[in-house]
């Protein structure tokens, strides 16, 4: 089914014609500055008649405009994360559920807790850690904020690039004891089209 070429079109369906257009750069079908050009047209557009044009000259449009699905509802997840690598390397992603409380007890060893997609259904997200010779690197969600006034440092790096801007949003409370270590709170990283 066509939309109305006059009709508002959302934030949801830019966002499927982003998609839709990175996917054809990937493919070679547009280089990067037309990728930059359609983009900023496509978030700039209003009506359905403005972003479909952007679409009119590469394959399986199909003339209409993909939204994305609703989400499924939210598994309940555990009360509390227990980490404990020796030598080793651990990486949470993708759309993990977030507990309330994270214990990471580390020796030796890389540990990753990326956030940015995860489902976290508390306002506090309490991480108690206990590092030795490791590192941890910990990716907040949009808007979140890491508060670390509670962990004992020794020989060891913390870096917070995720401090409080202000609002209601979720707060990552760290304590616990880092020696021989490397601590890392961060938001998204983003380059063009990659996020990290």
């Amino acid at each position: 089914m066509t939309h109305d070429p006059n009709m508002r079109v959302s934030n949801a369906e830019r966002e499927a014609i982003i998609a839709k257009l990175h996917a054809a750069t990937e493919e070679g079908r547009l280089d990067l500055d037309e990728f930059a050009d359609r983009s900023r047209q496509a978030y700039e557009a209003r009506t359905y008649g403005e972003v479909e044009r952007l679409l009119a000259d590469l394959p399986d449009t199909g003339g209409t405009l993909a939204v994305p699905a609703a989400k499924r509802p939210v598994p309940e997840g555990p009360a509390e994360l227990r980490l404990k690598p020796t030598g080793s390397s651990v990486k949470r992603d993708g759309d993990w559920v977030v507990p309330r409380r994270i214990v990471v007890n580390a020796t030796g060893s890389s540990v990753k807790l990326d956030c940015r997609h995860a489902v976290i259904q508390t306002d506090t997200v309490e991480l108690d850690v206990k590092l030795l010779g490791s590192s941890l690197t910990v990716v907040l969600p949009d808007g979140a904020y890491a508060v670390d006034d509670n962990t004992e440092v020794f020989g060891s790096s913390m870096k917070n690039r995720a401090t409080y801007k202000g609002g209601t949003a979720i707060r990552f409370s760290v304590s616990g004891k880092a020696t021989g270590s490397s601590v890392n709170f961060r938001r998204e990283r983003r380059f063009l089209w990659w996020r990290w």
